[in-house]
């Protein structure tokens, strides 16, 4: 089968991109022909052996645009199937959709939601399917909300021809469903789960882009409130990477180093107060026995079911209580560990997984 893959940006730095590769690699081990268009790319970002890249710089743009997408022709001809993932620019997903052979994965608020995650400016979850009253608290501006209101409906509408629409979280699914979308296939990513570990890790990690809604600040308040002179990594990039003083920052990782940095660590936190589509680096940290402090939201329930100290979004004192246990406490670190590991080992299978996701590809190309 030939399958091209189409997104905005090829990177090692959030847990889209990493689910991206990992779905390019399996098609590549089942010995399909693979070819992913992408509109940007970071420099140094090694893709699965055998993939052909093929630079669209109009995929890089988030709004209606043709500009740019000449070299997009020729591949979606040449595909049985299209796999589009993290699109933005509507014109793209229209044409991708038009050959009836199109699979969309939604990873993303913004085919849905035109301000910031399904989060209201007071912190708390909006359940709400988006409209101009609705969206009024998040977005004042009477011009600037009507702009992205139909700018968000117009990749809406153009995902929902999809032969399938794919979500990594049943939350994800649920949102898209309650917004008018046909049925919506839940197919998550699918983890290794390490073997198990006879000591408790060292340290506190934090992961991922530092940024507003992902809410570090939480997680190094509650560091620093719970006393532990273990120290915290922190894994990523971002704008707020300057205000967490003390800290050792890692910068981004390539995935390996990454999971060295989680298997090693007596835990993850995980301070989120957006509402994560599914929060992929928490359940990376189950796989490898590392408990994970998670703040309540969007689709990390899916997988914080063991091995996870759950905290209201925003409440630092739960946060910092619950480093100073597993500081305390290596025992009780490591049953955790150990019980998320278990977990993830049968939850976010393979096998089960990767199956589902050939049978779409079957059918769509049919």
């Amino acid at each position: 089968m030939r399958i091209l893959y189409i997104t905005d940006r090829i990177s090692a730095r959030g847990g889209a991109d990493h689910h991206l590769a990992q779905v390019m690699g399996d098609s590549r081990a089942r010995g399909d022909l693979v070819a992913v268009a992408y509109g940007h790319a970071d420099e140094g970002v090694s893709l699965p052996q055998g993939v052909q890249q093929i630079s669209v710089p109009g995929l890089a743009k988030a709004v209606p645009s043709e500009s740019k997408l000449s070299a997009l022709a020729d591949p979606m001809a040449w595909a049985d199937v299209i796999h589009l993932s993290n699109v933005m620019n509507p014109v793209v997903i229209a044409r991708a959709v038009d050959t009836r052979r199109a699979v969309v994965t939604v990873q993303d608020h913004r085919v849905f939601c035109p301000a910031m995650g399904k989060i209201l400016p007071d912190g708390k979850r909006c359940e709400q399917v988006m409209g101009d009253d609705v969206c009024r608290a998040c977005l004042p501006d009477d011009d600037y909300r009507r702009k992205m209101l139909a700018l968000t409906r117009e990749r809406f509408e153009a995902i929902k021809g999809a032969r399938r629409i794919i979500a990594l979280s049943c939350y994800m699914a649920r949102e898209m469903e309650a917004a008018g979308s046909p049925s919506v296939l839940v197919l998550p990513p699918w983890f290794a789960a390490d073997q198990a570990s006879p000591v408790p890790g060292s340290g506190f990690l934090l992961g991922g882009r530092l940024v507003s809604h992902k809410a570090p600040e939480d997680g190094w308040r509650a560091w620093r409130q719970s006393g532990t002179e273990a120290p915290l990594r922190v894994a990523g990039e971002g704008p707020l990477q300057q205000r967490l003083e003390g800290t050792e920052q890692l910068g981004w990782l390539d995935q390996a180093t990454l999971q060295d940095e989680l298997h090693r660590a007596r835990a993850l936190l995980f301070p989120a107060r957006w509402q994560e589509p599914f929060g992929i680096i928490g359940a990376q940290a189950l796989a490898q026995g590392t408990p994970v402090v998670v703040a309540r939201s969007g689709g990390v329930e899916e997988w914080a079911i063991e091995g996870c100290i759950l905290v209201p979004a925003g409440d630092i004192s739960a946060m910092a209580e619950a480093v100073q246990r597993l500081d305390r406490d290596p025992e009780v670190a490591l049953a955790l560990g150990e019980a998320g590991r278990s977990s993830i080992a049968w939850r976010f299978d393979r096998t089960a997984i990767t199956a589902e996701l050939s049978t779409v590809y079957i059918l769509a190309a049919q």
